[in-house]
């Protein structure tokens, strides 16, 4: 195996296996392919050291070995240079954004219209959140999970991205929104219209899209909060704040780790480990020493070098960090330095406490004469605004060390600090699902343990801290988290067949009593219901080892632990209980299953220097944190330095200009009078001449009174002369109106005339032969009337009378065969055109029909008018999709425009004026389908839709429907009947010559 992992060190050196995909993220080329993702350098760094020092039998020689190479080219030749890079300013809030808007937390990131599909079954299937993960890593965005969400149809279009919890993820975060932001694509596009929308819309989510009603606000009540900048901003200073407080107590606890190490390897190691690292914090001292400690800091106190009263009624403790100083009462200070230096936690350092006794001692004896006269104040109820009672209603400490929360429904138990915390955050928090009832509860609940249980807590008697690894084999392997086997639990059986049991909480409660602090108990099922086995989890930490230790002791002290269990065969009552080893986690009974399943074997040596890898990399980030600190404030000093002196010339400026300013008014105020005196006299001026100007216009109103009573008469005999001229007028007014529509008329109809003038020649020849038959009809009315009027004036005997009427007779009987002659011929004529055009329009068919099955390139052929061609809608979605999305999207939306095109209502044409009085129909460019189309789908589509739109409106305009039509491909116009049979003669004539030249050959 080690020559194994040194091939794999080299192969890696070399470069042949990829580990670092981009600055921050890094991939093991040992884990499948399937169950490949993205990691950081220290997350990488765990994962590998983790999979080669594995003792699971699951992981093979060769898969630990190849981690375990990849663990030494991590530390040897991949470490990146952050102490040696340059340390920039932490990246600050974006600018321009809004400190008071409320944010998601953790940020998300919202995506929607995700294609979708329905799938065999009927429910809608979509892109996974890991192709979508992976694309937008490749886009530079670096989120962390990409969850879709589901309803119950499936897949819906919709998912989160969730970002890193820190200020780089706030700032991929709204580099994502920007993106889309720039391509149209976000969240005012996607809410701009109801019109179909292509492609991906994303944004990150705010306070709108956590109140929605919709899917996405439902998951993100679920998962996430509402927070603004600068609430965060206060938070993690908060949380630095702590972080370098707990720096100190970090390296003494690495100094002790090491310590206890080298001394372990001794043959003479027997001593516990609390005892080895007194020896060096001082945990150890004498009490003469710890009571020079308090009388040094007593005479400090007393000199004034430490500053305790802040105000008349405030105080502050000069020995804890500056940042967490808060401003007590005296009975608060009183309170709080009694606590601490009582304590009996181990994060207290004898010095702490003896500083804290002094300052109690200060507090008690030089400044209680000061406090006592003043008026005394009562004691405010700490429980005050909720529903506690003094009575003990609420329970709230459990044992000893252990509390529970008395306002939750999960009766989770917490240590005391836990529980502080729990009860300021629930207090404190801005989620809507809190009621103000709930808050208001916590936050009594709060304060309740600050100032009615902190007394308590103090007071008890501290008890020496017991070695959680005395006793303990630190070579043997144990399952790790601390893991406790519960086995022997009553069963019985149900009404359904199935076996039941005590549950896990019953049996976390009774283990809680006798004081184990189990976190939870989980009852192990198999086919048949309860097996009657149970295993029980413990803390992580050392304190939970001291507890599965008590745990297993307690049971073998009553003869019920692991070995009085396999002892015989007998049958037993009671439980019985130990600690989960390496033999339980490789057993094959269903405890094994379960154990492979959800833990590991480690040895308690091993942990430890695990433990003191992740101190050394936590130091050293801290350090680096403090070094970056001092930097960022010594560049601050320096601004701040500039800026003073930039500000004093400022300020100099700013005098220098407002003397400036005064003078300018000043001269400006005198001008302003000369001004005003000069305006004042022209006033007066204008005023006289204004004067003389009014009496003019009187005289004139008078001269106009007089006027408008002549004009008044003149006005009435006008009046009656119209009155008379209007019965005279009628006539001629109805003769004018009939006049004017005939005229009208007669427009319309020579509109008619021009434009069928050219379509219709030989209609124009049939009304002149038919003008030519009502002229010969007029006059042989005129004859026969004069023939009339000849019989009525002359007499019967006149014979010139008879004469001009046999004339008369003859010529009218000529006129009347020339006018049958000429209506048969019309009416042939009439016959014949409309045989020759129902056989032109057949043929012309006929021809249409014959050339669609000829295929040629040829200049005639048989063009679809008005069709849609679907080439310019697949190349404009092959610039967005991938080739099978793009052709299924121009499909969708070549049906839709032709849908469009179909529709009657819709008429994209306007009017405009040409020369003279003539209109022409053109395409209107403002229309807003073919505006949206155009900016949407590029000027090819649009300019395709439009020629098709050209030609429906030229060629079938009623239906609206695609017609086929004789073309002319090379001038690019219809083409006539005679082109259209030359054509076929043409190509029957290469036909016949073909087969002649073909039967020659043969």
């Amino acid at each position: 195996m080690g020559k194994y992992e040194d091939r794999c060190y080299e192969t890696l050196k070399k470069g042949r296996c990829i580990v670092k995909v981009s600055d921050k993220t890094y991939i093991c080329p040992y884990c499948p392919p399937k169950k490949k993702q993205y990691y950081r350098y220290e997350d990488l760094l765990q994962h590998a050291s983790g999979v080669g020092d594995s003792s699971s039998a699951k992981r093979r020689p060769i898969v630990k070995a190849s981690h375990r190479a990849l663990a030494k080219y991590l530390k040897k030749n991949h470490v990146p240079l952050v102490s040696s890079s340059k340390l920039s300013a932490q990246e600050d809030t974006p600018s321009g954004h809004d400190d008071d808007e409320k944010i998601v937390w953790p940020w998300t990131g919202i995506v929607v219209n995700i294609p979708i599909r329905k799938s065999e079954n009927g429910q809608s299937v979509g892109k996974s959140g890991s192709k979508l993960k992976d694309e937008l890593i490749r886009r530079g965005f670096n989120p962390i999970t990409v969850h879709p969400l589901r309803n119950y149809h499936g897949h819906s279009g919709t998912a989160v991205v969730e970002f890193q919890k820190d200020w780089q993820g706030l700032h991929h975060a709204l580099s994502f929104e920007n993106a889309y932001k720039a391509d149209h694509h976000g969240k005012k596009d996607w809410s701009a219209n109801t019109e179909v929308k292509y492609g991906l819309y994303a944004w990150v989510a705010r306070a709108d899209d956590y109140k929605s009603s919709s899917i996405i606000g439902e998951h993100l009540c679920q998962t996430r909060d509402l927070k603004t900048i600068p609430k965060l901003m206060e938070e993690e200073a908060r949380k630095q704040d702590r972080l370098v407080s707990y720096l100190t107590n970090i390296t003494g606890t690495k100094n002790k780790i090491d310590l206890y190490t080298a001394v372990q390897k001794c043959p003479c190691f027997n001593v516990s480990l609390p005892m080895d690292i007194s020896t060096i914090d001082g945990s150890n001292i004498t009490e003469s020493e710890m009571g020079m400690y308090v009388d040094r800091s007593y005479e400090k106190l007393k000199n004034g070098k430490y500053i305790v009263k802040v105000s008349g009624e405030t105080y502050s403790c000069p020995f804890c960090p500056q940042k967490k100083k808060p401003n007590y009462r005296y009975m608060d200070l009183v309170q709080h330095a009694s606590a601490v230096a009582n304590s009996s936690s181990a994060r207290r350092t004898p010095i702490v406490k003896a500083n804290h006794l002094a300052l109690s001692k200060y507090l008690e004896k030089d400044l209680a004469p000061l406090v006592s006269s003043l008026k005394p104040v009562t004691q405010e109820d700490p429980l005050s605004g909720c529903d506690h009672d003094e009575n003990g209603k609420h329970i709230v400490k459990a044992s000893d060390e252990t509390y529970t929360c008395p306002y939750c429904p999960e009766k989770k138990i917490y240590r005391y600090l836990d529980l502080v915390q729990h009860a300021s955050g629930v207090g404190n928090s801005s989620s809507a699902r809190r009621t103000p009832i709930m808050k208001a509860n916590h936050l009594a609940l709060a304060k309740y343990l600050e100032k009615g249980l902190v007394p308590l807590v103090s007071s008890l008697k501290p008890a020496a801290q017991e070695d959680p690894l005395s006793g303990c084999d630190h070579d043997e392997k144990i399952v790790w988290p601390w893991t406790g086997i519960v086995v022997n639990i009553p069963t019985r059986k149900s009404e359904d067949g199935r076996t039941v049991g005590e549950s896990g909480s019953r049996l976390r409660d009774e283990l809680i009593r006798r004081g184990f602090n189990p976190i939870r108990v989980r009852p192990l099922w198999n086919n048949c219901g309860h097996s009657g086995i149970a295993v029980v989890e413990f803390r992580k930490d050392w304190s939970g080892l001291h507890n599965a230790l008590s745990f297993e002791n307690a049971y073998e002290a009553d003869h019920r632990g692991k070995k009085d269990w396999g002892a015989n065969n007998d049958v037993k009552y009671g439980l019985y209980a130990w600690i989960a080893r390496a033999d339980d986690h490789k057993s094959s009974s269903i405890i094994g299953e379960h154990l492979r399943k959800t833990s590991d074997i480690k040895t308690i040596s091993k942990l430890m220097e695990e433990e003191a890898r992740k101190q050394d990399r936590l130091v050293s980030y801290l350090t680096n944190i403090l070094e970056t600190k001092n930097k960022h404030l010594k560049e601050m000093e320096a601004m701040c330095t500039v800026t003073s002196e930039s500000l004093k010339v400022l300020m100099e400026e700013k005098d220098n200009l407002l003397q400036a300013y005064n003078k300018e008014i000043n001269k400006t105020q005198q001008s302003a009078r000369l001004h005003y005196q000069k305006v004042f006299s022209d006033h007066e001026k204008v005023k006289s001449q204004l004067e003389s100007h009014r009496k003019d216009l009187e005289l004139r109103e008078v001269e106009l009174e007089k006027r408008e009573a002549l004009i008044e008469r003149e006005r009435k005999k006008l009046a009656e002369e119209l009155e008379e001229n209007v019965v005279q007028n009628s006539a001629l007014r109805l003769a004018a109106l009939e006049q004017k529509r005939a005229d009208e008329n007669l427009m319309k109809l020579a509109e008619d005339q021009r434009q069928k003038e050219e379509l219709h020649n030989r209609i124009i020849q049939l009304e002149k032969q038919l003008a030519q038959k009502q002229a010969l009809e007029l006059e042989i009315e005129q004859l026969r009337g004069s023939m009339n009027v000849i019989r009525e004036l002359g007499d019967e005997d006149d014979d010139i009378v008879l004469t001009i009427i046999e004339a008369s007779f003859k010529e009218l009987r000529e006129k009347e065969r020339e006018l049958e002659d000429l209506e048969a011929l019309n009416q042939t004529l009439i016959v014949s055109e409309r045989k020759s055009n129902n056989e032109l329009q057949e043929a012309r068919k006929e021809l249409i029909n014959g050339l669609k099955e000829i295929s040629s390139c040829a200049n005639i052929g048989v063009k679809r008018m008005g069709e849609l061609d679907n080439k310019p809608f697949l190349e404009a979605m092959k610039r967005r999709y991938n080739e099978e999305l793009a052709e299924e999207r121009a499909v969708e939306l070549c049906s839709l425009w032709e849908e469009y095109l179909k529709d009657p209502n819709w008429h994209p044409f306007k009017r405009i004026k040409l020369e003279g009085e003539e209109y022409q129909e053109v395409i209107d460019d403002e229309d807003e389908k073919l505006k949206d189309l155009k900016d949407e789908m590029g000027n090819e589509v649009y300019k395709s839709v439009t020629s098709v739109i050209n030609e429906i409106n030229e060629y079938n305009p009623s239906g609206r429907y695609a017609t086929s039509e004789l073309w002319n491909y090379g001038e690019g116009r219809r083409a006539s009947l005679q082109e259209g049979v030359e054509f076929l003669l043409n190509l029957w004539n290469a036909h016949q010559r073909q087969t002649r030249n073909d039967l020659r050959r043969y």
